[in-house]
C-alpha cells in the first residue's frame, strides 16, 4: 500500500507557503540543473542525466547492468568514478571508456559545454600522471 504524500517521512510541509518540499525540490532550488542527455548513437536520453551546479558536475549513466556516476569538480580539477579518485585507480579499458564518453556528452550538450575544456583536459593530465 502506498503511503499518502502528507504521510512520507521526507517530505516536509511549510504551512506559511503552503507548499511541500521533498528532497528533489530541495536539490532544485539550489540552482542544481539536472537533465537527460543523449547517449552515445542515441536518438534520445534514455539512461544518463547530467547535473550541473557550482563548479561541479556528475554524469549518471548505465554500465552494464548498474548504475555508474561520474563527478568533475572544476575547482579542484578532480575526477570520480563511482566515488572513488579516478587518481587513486588503475582504470580499465572500459572505464576509460566511459570517462571519455562523458568528454564527448559535455561537448554536444548545452549546459556541459562549459566543463568541456577542463574535464578533458584533466582527464588527459590524470591518465598521463598514471601513464595509462
Amino acid at each position: 500500500m502506498k503511503m499518502p504524500r502528507d504521510e512520507m517521512p521526507d517530505v516536509q510541509h511549510h504551512e506559511s507557503e503552503g507548499a511541500t518540499t521533498t528532497p528533489l525540490d530541495r536539490l532544485r532550488s539550489m540552482s542544481t540543473v539536472a537533465h537527460k542527455v543523449k547517449s552515445k548513437g542515441q536518438q534520445r536520453a534514455v539512461d544518463a542525466m547530467l547535473a550541473v551546479y557550482n563548479g561541479r558536475l556528475t554524469y549518471t549513466f548505465i554500465a552494464g547492468h548498474e548504475v555508474a556516476s561520474i563527478h568533475f569538480d572544476q575547482n579542484r580539477g578532480e575526477i570520480f568514478y563511482k566515488g572513488h579518485n579516478v587518481r587513486n585507480m588503475t582504470l580499465g579499458e572500459e572505464v576509460r571508456g566511459y570517462l571519455w564518453e562523458l568528454a564527448e556528452v559535455l561537448t554536444t550538450d548545452p549546459k556541459g559545454n562549459d566543463y568541456a575544456g577542463d574535464y578533458s583536459a584533466t582527464l588527459r593530465k590524470l591518465l598521463d600522471d598514471n601513464h595509462i
